[in-house]
């Protein structure tokens, strides 16, 4: 095989994504946690008024976001050996990301998450996630500039003892590398280059109150573990960036003009802030480039059917920013 120096890989989980949408529900808060709730009556039938089936899943959402943005891309993630996985290889080929260093193993099967969105309002859903065994013993990783590390979930630590020690890391985590606590993780923090979360992740690394926290106190503690560059989001309310000289910047989100979905934001600005950076871009413009990507995948249902090329991006920049 002919050796190939990519931009980014990605690591971390393949899966499908059904999207569910429901008219007849009931919602209600909860007065101890204050969280909305769905309620659904036990025993009873909800009609379902529109469904969807599309590819997902964090490390395989980056590997089309960086790709669309021009960065020579590869994923290394673990599928199976059924009908499925061979679809989803022929989807990536198709996006010009190379699939060479998939692992493929009977041991396999590619995730289902069930998307429960209410029609009355679009701006949050409930998951329900099913994580099919994975295969992740013998990596091959090729050489890359940058690594983009996702949610393995309890497959984490094996991969993280096989990560090469050259490549830039860029950390997005999820809720299982999290869960193992800031000591846990330091050996990948003290590494990375850029560790994006939002604030309840952050909060919750930092064992402290996320109400009474700013990103500035965010930030500024999570940096010293070891992330040369910390990136906390905060949905609807715009994201902030910083390091270890103190210094914070935040930035708006970008209100969508027709909001279909919000799977899948997350992955899209983290693509588009890392995206920026790869292209040497000040800290401000990154974040920028986050939003941009971030409000162009919740104009459309699927975590991947509108994340943004290179050509449009640029284009909405100097739309919404005035300049290039």
């Amino acid at each position: 095989m002919k050796s190939v120096t990519y931009d980014t890989i990605t690591i971390g989980t393949a899966a499908i994504d059904a999207f569910l949408q429901i008219r007849d529900v009931k919602t209600r808060t909860d007065k101890q946690t204050f969280t909305r709730e769905y309620a659904f009556p036990l025993g009873g039938k909800v009609p379902i008024t529109h469904l969807e089936e599309h590819f997902g899943g964090n490390a395989v959402n980056a590997a089309v976001g960086f790709s669309r943005l021009g960065l020579k891309t590869a994923i290394l993630t673990s599928l199976g050996t059924s009908a499925v996985s061979e679809t989803l290889i022929t989807y990536l080929k198709k996006r010009s990301v190379a699939i060479e260093w998939i692992s493929k193993s009977k041991k396999s099967a590619i995730n289902r998450s069930y998307i429960l969105d209410w029609e009355k309002d679009r701006s949050d859903r409930v998951i329900l996630s099913y994580h099919q065994p994975k295969d992740f013993r013998n990596l091959r990783f090729p050489k890359t500039r940058f690594l983009y590390l996702t949610s393995l979930g309890e497959y984490f630590e094996e991969v993280a003892r096989q990560i090469p020690k050259t490549p830039r890391l860029i950390f997005n985590p999820g809720g299982y590398e999290l869960s193992l606590g800031a000591h846990a993780l330091l050996p990948i923090l003290e590494r990375a280059e850029i560790l994006i979360v939002n604030k309840t992740e952050a909060a919750n690394l930092l064992n402290v109150e996320e109400k009474a926290t700013s990103d500035h106190f965010l930030i500024s503690h999570i940096s010293r573990l070891g992330p040369k560059i910390v990136v906390v989001t905060s949905g609807k309310h715009g994201a902030s960036a910083g390091g270890r000289d103190g210094t914070v910047l935040f930035e708006r989100s970008i209100p969508p003009d027709d909001l279909q979905e919000v799977t899948g934001a997350g992955d899209a600005f983290a693509v588009g802030f890392t995206s920026a950076y790869f292209y040497g871009k000040k800290l401000t413009e990154c974040l920028r480039w986050g939003a941009l990507n971030a409000t162009a995948c919740i104009q459309k249902i699927g975590a991947q059917n509108g994340l943004l090329t290179i050509g449009a991006l640029r284009k909405r920049y100097k739309m919404e920013y005035g300049e290039n």
